[in-house]
């Protein structure tokens, strides 16, 4: 399947396309690919530039972010990024993907796991919700905030969330653990998460719409590259530490 870091994926494709299926499958395959890319790479220097860039989109950026993965496939040096290799259809055909193998392992298990547990995902997808209903300024917060008590907990609450949504997409333990390192903290790596879900749940819509079957990303777990920052770039959210007023300071305020 892969030589070397370079590997292809073969997709199964029957039933009646359109061209607004086709592009589903485009959109989201570089989307997916996008957003996986960055969490393998193995070169330093490339992974520290765009898992910098992932921090900062999902720290400061909106939970619904949207086309954030595109963006980033645009920055994926040519070599590496995703190309079609083969299309073939006529019902059945198949559509053979090339490019790095990591991240096409990793958008095919999300897709899959999508489609094994079905509607157990809305289950997730509601917790996420209350998640930042309740903190609605996590939804879209500023670059620096206060290191309080009620961020630590916060944080603590958006940690256990990943490990329950993450083993859900398919990461391991191990995995999710290195994914809240990349992505800066607990609450952006949450978010990271809604993300690759939604692009997830389109190519699993396309399989339960009988148009593509996606192939068996294997057993193994696929590593993620540690953080990446030639530069000495952290991209972590920026906190200040909230000082307490001492008594005689809120004597003279109060005077």
């Amino acid at each position: 399947m892969a030589d070397g870091l370079q590997g292809t994926v073969k997709i199964a494709v029957d039933g009646d396309w359109d061209i607004q299926d086709l592009l589903a499958l485009s959109e989201s395959m570089s989307e997916s690919y996008g957003l996986f890319y960055p969490l393998v790479a193995t070169d330093e220097e490339t992974r520290g530039r765009l898992q910098d860039l992932l921090r900062k989109q999902f720290w400061s950026g909106d939970i619904e972010t949207r086309h954030f993965g595109r963006y980033i496939y645009r920055s994926i040096p040519r070599d590496v990024s995703l190309r079609i290799k083969s299309f073939h259809y006529s019902s059945p055909g198949s559509i053979e993907f090339v490019g790095y193998l990591g991240a096409l392992l990793l958008l095919s298990r999300v897709a899959r796991s999508w489609i094994a547990t079905g509607t157990d995902f809305l289950a997730f997808w509601e917790k996420i919700e209350k998640f930042f209903d309740k903190r609605k300024k996590l939804r879209k917060p500023p670059r620096r905030v206060e290191l309080d008590d009620d961020i630590v907990v916060d944080a603590d609450e958006a940690r256990r969330l990943v490990f329950d949504v993450g083993v859900a997409l398919g990461f391991d333990p191990i995995s999710c653990e290195k994914l809240i390192e990349i992505i800066g903290n607990p609450i952006s790596a949450l978010k990271f998460l809604v993300a690759a879900g939604n692009e997830g749940r389109k190519l699993a819509t396309l399989q339960k719409d009988g148009l593509l079957t996606l192939p068996e990303p294997g057993t193994s777990a696929i590593a993620l590259q540690g953080s990446g920052d030639p530069q000495g770039r952290t991209g972590m959210v920026a906190v200040t530490r909230k000082r307490r007023r001492r008594p005689s300071e809120d004597r003279k305020k109060a005077d």
